[in-house]
């Protein structure tokens, strides 16, 4: 079964350019370092004053635009997405309307917009903002590079999302050189960048280049930000899914926990945030076995993200595929269903092509089937998966050759031994390139292939085959 973890990418929010100079300016000014500062009380009473004021104004004054943007930023870092929406939506209008496409507002505003879009999970709408963002910023007559970067890497989160990972690879990459040129190696934004890069990297299982980065990201907020600030904990839960696919359990344990702690201290307990750290924890914890506290921290995640996000976001279908796992572990099969099928309801919805959450989903459906012994249902759900897996990440990915060897068990208990040996083959062939020929789910297919041909009466080929494996166990 696999567990659905879920990633921090980390964005630089445009605030809105509040400037020194009258009262409302600079109250939006030092609202703005609070909130960079994590200090969110302070923050959220000056925003108040600041918005007071601004709505003296009238809807066709600019300052009254950039208000709302950056209370808008406030509550989307709060969490509070709801109230955050009409926020960016009357500074959008007052934008289009009084200031014009060259107004860097107005593209600072679509950013943000774009973001909260995306925390949502609606991702369509998430990647026009950005795009239309990024158009405006690329058209400047007074061109602002660390301005664009900020909307390049908005825009390789949405794509990463979407699993394109080369598209969103290149984003990350142009932003980064942006950064280094123009903020310089120290910037927080230049941070994220390098965090979201890490993010593609591990992905794509370039574990060394990605781990690099995190730790870079990792060493330059710690000095920008101290060792409390929630961006922190973003960084620290990517490299905690890192350490844990190379099995590291016990030194990811302790970085899901340090980014967990920051998250409640700095957010608060009902943040989804939190919940995104109480996810991806009861899904190492399960790995181990330690499933009662698993479900523990799930059953807290779950309530957390549908009061938050609603009940329909992608978070929960996690939380939810999550919790299905638990229940097959424990062998509560009649419970598990249900639930897998509702998470992928959920992720079905999601206006993602080939979306590899539903191949995850429906790949535990097929695992569950193959438990109960349903080998024709199982069968059905592994080759959809397989289908997505091969399209969105090529056919020599590891994960590919997860479910050729569960297509490949499947198959082969309902006597189709034949077919049962091609599956295992492709993915001995898989694992070898990828993972290397002495890895136990190389080695374990390999023996799996070769009692399959002995099945077939196939000798000749199922010694071949036993005698590389004992050559390689030697």
């Amino acid at each position: 079964m696999l567990c659905r973890v879920l990633f921090a990418m980390v964005l630089a929010l445009a605030p809105g350019f509040a400037s020194q100079g009258d009262s409302l300016e600079h109250k939006l000014r030092t609202a703005n370092e609070h909130r960079q500062r994590g200090r969110f009380s302070e923050a959220m009473q000056l925003y108040g004053e600041a918005l007071s004021e601004a709505e003296a104004l009238g809807e066709r004054d600019l300052m009254l635009a950039k208000t709302l943007n950056n209370v808008g930023v406030m509550r989307f870092t709060l969490g509070q997405y709801a109230q955050a929406e009409p926020l960016y939506r009357r500074a959008l209008a007052i934008w289009e309307k009084v200031g014009g496409d060259q107004d860097p507002g107005l593209a600072s505003c679509l950013n943000n917009l774009g973001e909260l879009y995306r925390g949502m999970g609606r991702f369509a709408e998430a990647e026009k903002m950005y795009q239309r963002a990024l158009d405006l910023r690329e058209a400047a007559v007074h061109r602002a590079p660390a301005d664009l970067a900020t909307t390049l890497n908005s825009l390789g989160v949405v794509q990463q999302m979407k699993g394109n990972l080369e598209s969103a690879e290149s984003s990350f990459l142009r932003a980064l050189k942006l950064q280094e040129e123009h903020l310089g190696m120290d910037s927080p934004r230049t941070a994220a960048s390098l965090n979201n890069l890490a993010q593609v990297y591990r992905l794509q299982r370039r574990f060394s280049e990605a781990e690099k980065l995190y730790l870079q990201s990792l060493a330059i907020k710690q000095r920008a930000l101290g060792n409390e600030h929630p961006d922190l904990s973003a960084t620290l839960n990517n490299y905690a899914a890192m350490l844990a696919d190379q099995g590291d359990v016990q030194t990811a344990e302790k970085y899901y926990r340090e980014a967990l702690a920051i998250r409640e201290k700095a957010l608060g307990p009902e943040h989804p945030s939190v919940a995104v750290s109480l996810n991806n924890l009861a899904a190492l914890l399960r790995s181990v076995q330690r499933y009662a506290e698993s479900e523990e921290l799930l059953q807290r995640a779950l309530p957390i993200f549908e009061k938050s996000l609603g009940a329909e976001h992608p978070n929960v279908g996690a939380a939810l595929s999550n919790l299905a796992d638990l229940r097959v572990y424990t062998k509560r099969y009649a419970e598990a269903e249900p639930l897998f099928r509702r998470a992928l309801e959920i992720a079905e919805k999601q206006d993602v092509p080939d979306n590899l959450d539903v191949a995850t989903i429906v790949q535990n459906l097929g695992s569950l089937f193959l438990r109960q012994q349903k080998y024709r249902g199982a069968e059905q759900f592994f080759t959809r998966a397989l289908a997505v897996r091969e399209k969105k990440l090529g056919p020599a990915h590891a994960s590919v050759a997860d479910l050729q060897n569960l297509l490949g068990q499947a198959v082969q208990a309902q006597g189709r031994v034949t077919e049962a040996a091609g599956y295992y083959r492709k993915a001995a062939g898989v694992y070898e390139q990828a993972l290397g020929v002495s890895h136990p789910s190389t080695t374990s297919t390999l023996a799996a292939y070769a009692a399959t041909l002995r099945q077939a009466k196939r000798e000749d080929e199922a010694e071949a085959v036993e005698k590389r494996l004992r050559t390689v166990k030697n």
